[in-house]
């Protein structure tokens, strides 16, 4: 069975029920429906953008507790991978935190429907999965991302959080993390500094 008998029935009912729900004129073809898919299924220009972040990394990681607190400092490693061949970057992370080990997963991708790049990340340091959006300005050569992160000592909620990670050249980028501090006013909670690995 190839993805195409599979995806085929899958379009056909979708393309139905968004007829259904109130979509004016005819429902699209099966060949309009497949053309669809493809264009939504095929990693685009938008994904280079992502191919640097592939290789072994080294990270330096500051944590702030809290504003004006000196940050917690430790060292950790990073392996990147396209994996559903080429579709999504995964980040397998490990490294310390609060002198506990450390261990991450991640998945990044450029949705070609929302047309934004789209994040995810878990650890061993909660339960709940993180999800971002965002966009890529290739001239400053950062991408910008929106999320909600849980606050489980504080706001004992989820809070929304910003973050940024620019890149100086192919072997070195920073990331950076803002969220709310105790008074509700965005502070830096985080700074990653990655090195490519030689």
């Amino acid at each position: 069975m190839n993805a195409n008998t599979i995806a085929l029935p899958l379009l056909a009912v979708l393309g139905a029920s968004c007829h259904s729900t109130g979509r004016a004129g005819a429902p699209p073809s099966e060949q309009e429906m497949m053309q669809r898919w493809t264009a939504f299924a095929t990693p685009g220009k938008a994904h280079e953008a992502l191919a640097p972040h592939v290789g072994n990394w080294n990270v330096k990681v500051r944590m702030f507790m809290a504003p004006g607190a000196p940050p917690d400092e430790s060292m950790g490693t990073s392996t990147m991978q396209w994996v559903m061949d080429g579709r999504y970057i995964q980040d397998t992370t490990t490294g310390t935190f609060n002198g506990q080990p450390f261990h991450g997963f991640g998945l990044s991708g450029y949705d070609n429907m929302k047309q934004v790049y789209v994040t995810t990340w878990i650890d061993n340091m909660g339960t709940g999965i993180i999800h971002g959006e965002g966009r890529y300005d290739a001239r400053t050569k950062t991408f910008e991302f929106t999320a909600m992160m849980p606050d489980a000592m504080v706001a004992q909620t989820y809070v929304p959080s910003r973050s940024t990670e620019t890149w100086s050249d192919a072997d070195h980028y920073v990331v950076r993390n803002w969220s709310p501090g105790p008074d509700g006013k965005e502070f830096i909670n985080m700074e990653l500094e990655y090195s490519r690995a030689k």
